[in-house]
């Protein structure tokens, strides 16, 4: 079988053959510039395609050839490529889109076990002294109107807004400093069935009012003097969090003497409660004890090297939202509400971080927000006949811990009101969010859609960019010379 012709072989013969023809010699003189520029091009590609070890491009501008045999060349050439990109991006975009995987772990004596915070909102947020003392030193003519005023404002959420009475002597920028000077003493005496451990409660503002939590990680983001301080930055606390291991047996913590009825809100350390939490509510003079099992969620130190939107959960350094510090996946949620509260009526509910100009809501604005409630509870929007839920942009948070309620005994005590919670049944797996197809991965399978389709390797992307870069340059410096 005889070879192809070498590039310079060919130009001998195109020479000769161009001789034969009574090729004029002296018509190369009066050629313009660029069609000199364009024939050095040419000569420049055919070059390429001649010495390239791709396949197939060789039979482009191989000598003799019929043009139906170059057209069946060029559109075979031009499949493979298209086939070669088409997969390689399918590819690319599942390495963006799905590079991570959950699996389990079974070995519930190799880890250890976050202990549950909780939250705790007392139904009584006033102080009967201090509200006495502040309605008897108002000028307001009317105290019956102005203490009904407070009392309704201090319990108002989402669900409730429209009971607020109408009442416009108050600034609405005041609202929630009014609330917090009249809220009602939180002393109760917290204790923890391990030893080492110190355990504080802390004053947070949530959707629900003036709540406090207990082990959270996240509560002083909202606390009064956080807020009050103008802070935005990472809290670094002294306080590890507490975890438990199977080998400790049960585990438990306490609050006692809580003086008034609660609502319990069971949480991670690394979360919130919002107004769509589910809670478990105790009276006055009862003693409730919540037993929880954990199911945890971590993320690998090789996943969390992903971005974002391959990984589709957040740290909670990694904060995109700009009423909070940091980020967890209620927050966020919280986030939603407040652009749905400036959507629909232009301002913000008081208990929500105010930032720049945006508007705190007055009594009028409220009964506005009461008449979505719907939507702003729920975060879900009628389209007719059907319900669509409202696309926040939330993801959850990377490193999660949710909690089973298992048991929950409510049981009357004439020692006052107490709080009993902990751990009981040890979870037997837990969740793990791994690489499944990282970016070697890709490498390799964009190399064999490249081999597959055009025969090609590392070494021919290094020969185009040899071509398009020093050959190039020698090639123009050669031509130039002659």
């Amino acid at each position: 079988m005889i070879s192809e012709p070498l590039y310079q072989t060919q130009l001998i013969q195109r020479d000769l053959l161009k001789s034969s023809k009574n090729y004029n010699v002296h018509s190369d003189v009066s050629k313009t510039f660029y069609q000199t520029v364009r024939d050095k091009m040419e000569r420049y590609l055919v070059l390429f395609l001649e010495t390239s070890s791709i396949h197939g491009l060789n039979h482009l501008v191989a000598m003799r050839r019929h043009p139906f045999e170059i057209l069946l060349w060029l559109t075979t050439v031009g499949l493979s490529v298209f086939g070669a990109v088409y997969l390689s991006r399918m590819t690319w975009l599942r390495y963006q889109s799905s590079p991570t995987v959950v699996s389990m772990d079974r070995d519930m004596f190799a880890w250890n076990t976050t202990f549950p915070c909780v939250t705790i909102c007392p139904n009584k947020k006033l102080d009967k002294k201090k509200l006495a003392a502040y309605i008897q030193s108002s000028p307001e003519p009317d105290k019956v109107k102005l203490e009904a005023f407070i009392r309704a404002l201090a319990n108002a959420t989402y669900e409730n807004f429209d009971t607020i009475p109408e009442y416009d002597v108050i600034d609405p920028n005041d609202y929630m400093g009014l609330l917090l000077n009249l809220s009602g003493t939180f002393k109760p005496i917290l204790t923890i069935g391990a030893s080492g451990i110190s355990l504080h409660i802390i004053p947070t503002i949530t959707e629900m009012g003036l709540c406090y939590g207990v082990n959270s990680k996240v509560a002083i983001y909202n606390s009064p003097s956080y807020r009050a301080a103008n802070r935005w930055d990472i809290v670094h606390s002294n306080n590890n969090t507490f975890f438990v291991h199977p080998l400790d047996g049960e585990v438990f913590a306490q609050v006692i003497n809580l003086s008034t009825s609660y609502d319990a809100y069971i949480h991670g350390p690394l979360e919130v409660p919002d107004v769509s939490t589910k809670h478990q509510h105790s009276e006055e003079d009862y003693y409730m004890k919540l037993y929880v099992t954990a199911l945890t969620v971590y993320t690998a130190p090789e996943a969390a090297k992903l971005s974002v939107a391959q990984r589709r959960c957040r740290f909670l350094h990694e904060n995109n939202l700009r009423h909070n510090a940091v980020y967890t996946y209620t927050m966020c949620r919280m986030e939603c509400r407040i652009r749905l509260c400036l959507k629909y009526c232009k301002c913000i509910p008081h208990f929500y971080r105010k930032i720049g100009d945006e508007k705190v809501c007055d009594v009028k604005g409220l009964h506005c927000l009461a008449k979505y409630t719907d939507e702003l509870y729920q975060l879900q929007i009628k389209e007719g006949t059907k319900t669509k839920r409202l696309n926040c942009g939330c993801y959850p948070i990377c490193d999660d811990v949710n909690y089973v309620i298992q048991s929950n005994v409510l049981q009357e005590w004439f020692l006052g009101t107490n709080l009993q919670w902990g751990i009981v049944t040890y979870p037997r797996l837990r969740y793990r969010r791994d690489i499944i197809f990282g970016f070697t991965d890709v490498l390799v399978a964009v190399g064999g859609m490249a081999g597959l389709f055009l025969g090609c390797s590392v070494l021919s992307f290094m020969e185009i960019v040899y071509f398009l870069t020093l050959r190039l340059l020698c090639y123009a410096h050669a031509n130039r010379r002659k």
